[in-house]
């Protein structure tokens, strides 16, 4: 028997295995096991099991079957299989994406040390006397404990003279947590042995305290099954030592056990029934379930506040009825745990939470319980963020995509470059599940797809209850500045709704798209400004840590007092960010209390909760943030929200930056006013009548679909072709510009005029490595798949030359 494995490495094809004998009855596809690839042990998943020898040339055989139960099962396969080949990348990549790290094993070089009967130099001797002290060294501790770096060459003469010698070991990265429970021993198999021990002891006061307690946790003793308690809980609650339980043991009244627990935090919640829906719900949800009946994605376009997130509470419960699964993907983490509150409300402890902020143990845990490998009562609603795509789910039956227009569901680092909100309809189909759309602000290709007829459409136009959409006004800044009726960066307009909402104990939210507190420093006497070492972009400035940081590579220095250029002392801090607004509010508001939500402020989980929970229970007045604020928070305080700065958004090269800034400018201005209240929105510019401002101050999305949409067809963008980018990045400028100038004239015999650049982006250099980017339309006349393969075997000639090797070739379809 032979097997195709997928490996977490990025192979151009996979890599084929013999079986074992022993191995054979055992191992399935989706299996996990350990191979050796360039003599280093990897854990792979099996993807094709077969007969017929693999000819002409010999394979390995595979060492060891991790798991009897496949870790990955055939939808999982079938979907890394479809996002490697649309996306443009190896199964290799999505399955290093789509595991937890903690179930990708790798194995560790470890030296040992020989009997030594030859001579050595001091620099052999000093290794060898480290490695021989301990059984097993890795190369990293051997670093670590050496005088000297460069101890490779040394190492390699060691090997030479076999005085020591290298082995590959693999270990188990997820280890289960577990606790310590107490419960009777075995040796007690009926009441009348248990009253023996009780009188037993009568003078040993605090034993006999301990299991009379115990017992009074027992309402019915099972002495084949006794109950189990935790350890710390019983000797806390008895206040008794460790000691006294030990000498229990010894004489044989209870014994402990070693269990398995769960990391992720865990409570009975009281459940309630689901809200009756307004009429207006209802027949939005009426409408879902007719579109469901010849329909595999709906798109839901609600107004913000319309009670969306009902309506998917009653599909939801409508496929748990079925005994179904759900996915509900969020585009931001922040938004997970105030929607995990509330689906705990309705469905208790069947929901759980999957995203990059938990810890690598708890993302197995939640890996495991889907696939139904836990202890736990097995999640049926998972709710979380891109990533959870790739969850083993085995019975979906719906996945809903809430604010699907979100930039964030599209990965922009490592490859796959996936949509996570295109592949989760994929995954529906996969699965023979729906796909469910949401969002008050849609994209243009989803509108554009719903139009067409290719997904159902539903909109629901009204707030929920008595709720009204906020009243919306621009402020000029270009007439206060003349005025000199600017405080700060604040208009006089924004100021007077402000004064007034924090005088009525109400809650105000300001939006600037930019963290930090300065985007730059500039020297008044020479314009110098202070640039990052590595990237071709300025330094911004943080005031929390007082430094110059680079938003691309995380290099940072600290705040010159002087122009390193000149000398002059003249350094001015330039633009506007979260923290200097914060800043001005202080000085405006010196009573308010203040709160600062962007990527910067939020880096750990705790402080996501800790900043919603703060601001839901009103100890915060004013919260100052960046496109995370937009995002489906629910708070029914918020009165007011102040648009700092419309223009960067507007003034932005992407033919999607009217689109996006007015998602962004309607969604945060969503947040106010969700109650009975009228809310207010003001959005300060320097352009009060452009239209997309207008289209927001009217809440007109059908203004900015038909301008949009004419633009597109115009200039030739989504949804009238499909584009990729091919991004490169090589040290010296001159090979890049050459292999950059290679792909786009080959690629122009099959597309011509759909070939744009080569061009080098506004930031052209980042980790010390220039940046040219090229960008491919393809008609609905030019095949996509001819396309791709074109480009595939273009990138692979390149890069077998040798002066190209080196330059890294990214792709990204639909970007």
């Amino acid at each position: 028997m032979y097997v195709d494995v997928i490996l977490p490495l990025a192979l151009p094809e996979n890599l084929t295995y013999s079986v074992p004998a022993e191995l054979i009855e055992d191992i399935k596809i989706g299996c996990g096991v350990v191979v050796y690839v360039q003599n280093k042990m990897y854990s792979a998943i099996v993807q094709k099991i077969y007969d017929d020898e693999p000819k002409p040339f010999t394979v390995k055989p595979v060492i060891s079957l991790i798991d009897k139960k496949p870790a990955v099962n055939r939808q999982q396969l079938d979907f890394w299989i479809w996002i490697a080949e649309y996306y443009m990348c190896t199964v290799g990549e999505v399955m290093n994406a789509a595991l937890p790290s903690r179930l990708k094993l790798q194995s560790k070089t470890h030296f040992s040390a020989l009997i030594c009967n030859v001579d050595i130099t001091a620099r052999e001797a000093e290794l060898y006397s480290i490695i021989e002290k301990e059984e097993k060294v890795t190369l990293q501790q051997l670093i670590k404990r050496s005088a000297r770096k460069a101890i490779i060459p040394t190492l390699k003469t060691m090997l030479e003279k076999e005085i020591i010698c290298v082995d590959e070991d693999i270990e188990a990265k997820y280890k289960p947590k577990t606790k310590t429970v107490v419960k009777l021993s075995k040796t007690i198999k009926n009441e009348d042995e248990l009253n023996i021990r009780i009188n037993s002891l009568k003078k040993a006061r605090m034993q006999e305290k301990l299991l009379l307690y115990y017992l009074s946790l027992s309402e019915n003793i099972d002495f084949a099954n006794p109950v189990k308690i935790s350890k710390t809980l019983l000797l806390s609650e008895t206040g008794i030592s460790s000691h006294v339980l030990n000498t229990c043991i010894e004489k044989q009244i209870f014994e402990t056990e070693e269990i398995e627990t769960s990391r992720i935090e865990t409570e009975d919640v009281e459940t309630h029934d689901l809200k009756k829906l307004t009429a207006a719900q209802q027949n939005a949800l009426d409408e879902i379930n007719k579109n469901f009946e010849t329909k595999n994605t709906v798109l839901l376009h609600g107004v913000t506040s319309s009670g969306k997130t009902e309506i998917y509470f009653k599909l939801i419960e409508a496929q748990l009825q079925r005994g179904k699964q759900v996915l509900f993907l969020l585009p931001e983490i922040a938004i997970t745990q105030q929607l995990l509150v509330r689906l705990k409300k309705v469905f208790g402890n069947k929901v759980g939470i999957y995203h990059s902020k938990y810890g690598e143990n708890e993302r197995v845990e939640v890996y495991n319980n889907v696939i139904g490998k836990s202890y736990h009562q097995k999640y049926f609603i998972i709710t979380g963020v891109r990533s959870a795509l790739f969850l083993p789910f085995s019975s979906l039956g719906l996945i809903i995509v809430d604010e699907e227009h979100d930039s964030s569901y599209k990965q922009h680092d490592i490859a796959p470059l996936y949509n996570a909100r295109d592949a989760a309809i994929m995954l529906a189909q996969i699965h023979g599940a729906k796909t469910l759309l949401g969002s008050a602000t849609p994209s243009i290709e989803s509108f554009y797809n719903a139009r067409r007829g290719k997904y159902g459409l539903v909109q629901l136009s009204e707030r929920f209850g008595k709720a009204l959409l906020p009243k919306a006004e621009t402020a000029n800044i270009l007439s206060a500045f003349a005025k000199n009726q600017m405080n700060g960066h604040f208009t006089k307009p924004l100021l007077d709704v402000m004064f007034a909402a924090l005088k009525n104990k109400e809650q105000i939210i300001l939006f600037q798209n930019r963290r930090g507190f300065a985007p730059y420093l500039q020297c008044d006497n020479c314009g110098e400004i202070p640039r990052c070492k590595n990237c071709n972009v300025s330094l911004a400035y943080h005031k929390n840590t007082n430094n110059l940081r680079c938003h691309y590579c995380g290099y940072s220095v600290n705040l010159y007092r002087t122009c390193e250029k000149c000398g002059s002392e003249k350094l001015n801090k330039k633009g506007l960010g979260t923290e200097k607004i914060e800043d001005e509010i202080r000085i405006i508001f010196p009573e308010s209390r203040t709160a600062i939500f962007d990527t910067d402020s939020m880096r750990t989980r705790n402080a996501y909760v800790k900043t919603m929970t703060d601001f839901e229970n009103h100890e915060i007045d004013i919260l100052i943030g960046t496109q995370m604020i937009s995002k489906g928070l629910d708070f029914d305080n918020v009165s007011v929200v102040g648009i700092l700065n419309a223009d960067s958004m507007l003034n932005f090269s992407d033919f999607r930056a009217h689109e996006r800034a007015f998602q962004l400018m309607t969604q945060v201005g969503g947040r106010a006013g969700r109650r009975e209240k009228t809310g207010r929105l003001i959005i300060q510019t320097c352009n009060p009548e452009n239209k997309t401002v207008r289209d927001v101050i009217d809440n007109s999305y059908e203004n900015l679909f038909a301008r949009q949409i004419a633009e597109r067809r115009e200039f030739c963008y989504p949804p009238f072709v499909r584009l990729i980018n091919i991004t490169l990045r090589h040290k010296d400028i001159n090979i890049l510009n050459q292999a950059a100038c290679r792909i786009a004239c080959r690629m122009r015999t099959l597309l011509g005029e759909y070939v744009l650049g080569p061009e080098q982006p506004a930031v052209n250099k980042i980790q010390n490595k220039f940046i040219s980017n090229i960008l491919l339309k393809i008609t609905k006349k030019t095949s996509l798949v001819q396309t791709k393969k074109m480009l595939r075997q273009c990138i692979s000639h390149l890069q077998a030359e040798q002066v190209f090797r080196q330059v890294a070739i990214q792709t990204d379809v639909d970007p």
